[in-house]
């Protein structure tokens, strides 16, 4: 288990999930939104110590009302960084949390020594058929980021009825995402040459079956990023976090033992 704590910043404040022994690894959640602590937290959280704040906006963490970008976003997360005096660390991020942690590795590279993106946002996937979280019902667009919605990977994080506050949730995260990512929808076109700064070591992770972010995506990253790998996780989705916790962890622990000399 995990305990919650509230960093105030000049901006307001951030919830942030903590947990584990060891190096500092921030990760950063996506469209999914926070969701408590999950089993790729528990994972992790035996090889780091786990820093996982609420997006603004979400959970208990304010949203100044400033905040309108994935930029914006990302200086108020390094800010709370700065409070915590996290000054090393890996730094994950999936899906839209991925272009976040892209974002904040790109303003301040010497503070991370690892990136690591898993299905990252950020970048036109040039499909007209890709899926559109503002064109689709909120939970099928999750859906569709997984290979399979019959496990219980999958129902026992959304179920058919969700709680008052699981709706909460999705309305709070709805709500940033529109307000971030709307247009132009889920990129950036300066992302990648802003990227091209950081050149310590990067890990892609990426389903096999992602319809959301498509490989080629992930192509695009590992072409800018000087020391990066990719790494395909079979029979898995966009949210490989979600859907396959263990190899999801695993990837990064491997990755970690390589830079954490």
């Amino acid at each position: 288990m995990s305990y919650n704590s509230t960093i105030k910043n000049c901006y307001g404040s951030i919830e942030v999930l903590k947990n584990g022994d060891g190096n500092n690894l921030v990760f950063i959640h996506g469209e999914e939104g926070p969701r408590d602590w999950l089993p790729y937290h528990d994972h992790l959280s035996k090889s780091f110590s786990i820093w996982a704040p609420s997006l603004p906006g979400t959970g208990g963490s304010q949203l100044p009302e400033w905040v309108n970008s994935v930029s914006d976003i990302s200086k108020v997360l390094l800010e709370t960084l700065d409070k915590e005096k996290i000054t090393t660390c890996i730094i994950v991020g999936c899906s839209l949390g991925g272009w976040i942690a892209s974002e904040m590795v790109s303003m301040d590279p010497s503070r991370f020594s690892g990136l690591v993106l898993c299905g990252s946002q950020g970048l036109p996937t040039g499909h007209l058929d890709t899926p559109d979280i503002f064109l689709t019902p909120y939970r099928n667009y999750i859906a569709l980021g997984y290979k399979k919605t019959d496990n219980h990977e999958f129902t026992n994080l959304w179920k058919k009825e969700p709680d008052d506050k699981e709706i909460e949730t999705d309305l709070e995260i709805m709500e940033l995402t529109a307000r971030i990512a709307f247009k132009p929808y889920m990129y950036d076109r300066s992302l990648l040459p802003s990227l091209s700064r950081y050149a310590k070591p990067s890990l892609l992770i990426w389903g096999d079956n992602d319809i959301i972010t498509p490989i080629s995506i992930a192509e695009q990253f590992n072409s800018v990023l000087n020391n990066s790998k990719i790494t395909i996780v079979k029979n898995a989705g966009h949210y490989v976090h979600l859907e396959m916790p263990k190899d999801f962890s695993n990837a990064i622990i491997d990755f970690s033992k390589k830079i954490l000399r």
